[in-house]
């Protein structure tokens, strides 16, 4: 709807499009998305658990989960505590979020407030929105992100991301 053109996967980096980037497409108007990561980890726990988007990487995640009764506390145990989240398949933060070439994006958008941030992009690059944005990639099933953690892994969340939600300004969670 925007005469866009798709030239890197999706999810790529920042420093993925500067690596094959023209001069002039280097100093283009670049924004990024960003989104809760306890929310993000809930969502993958929901989409192992009922078997959506778990390819061959993902299907032990799935086991775990199956074997555990569903219980989210429990895979947040396993795969946020006990084992390393980036060889899960647990990309639940920008692997380069720290990086000098993240801290050079000029906008960065909530997922939280797509709508809205992707309005005010429009706007800073004087460009008409011709339609509302699609909101087709819903994970099922879900409840508040919330509602599935216990207060030990809320706390223990809270302390992992801590760097992560100051930074992009998500409030740190309540916990008991």
């Amino acid at each position: 709807h925007y005469d866009g053109e798709h030239i890197l996967h999706k999810h790529a980096t920042i420093s993925e499009f500067r690596e094959q980037a023209s001069e002039a497409e280097r100093g283009y108007f670049s924004f990024a998305g960003v989104r809760n990561p306890l929310d993000v980890l809930v969502s993958r726990f929901v989409l192992r658990r009922d078997g959506r988007n778990a390819g061959e990487d993902h299907r032990e995640q799935q086991g775990f989960i199956q074997a555990h009764g569903g219980d989210f506390n429990a895979y947040f145990f396993e795969y946020l505590v006990r084992r390393q989240p980036r060889r899960m398949g647990l990309a639940i933060v920008p692997g380069d979020w720290k990086s000098e070439a993240f801290a050079s994006i000029d906008y960065i958008y909530r997922y939280e407030n797509l709508q809205e941030d992707f309005a005010e992009i429009l706007s800073r690059l004087n460009i008409p929105q011709v339609r509302e944005l699609p909101m087709d990639n819903r994970t099922a099933g879900k409840k508040d992100y919330l509602a599935y953690y216990e207060d030990w892994t809320l706390n223990v969340a809270a302390r992992l991301f801590a760097d992560y939600l100051l930074r992009f300004e998500y409030e740190p969670p309540e916990y008991g």
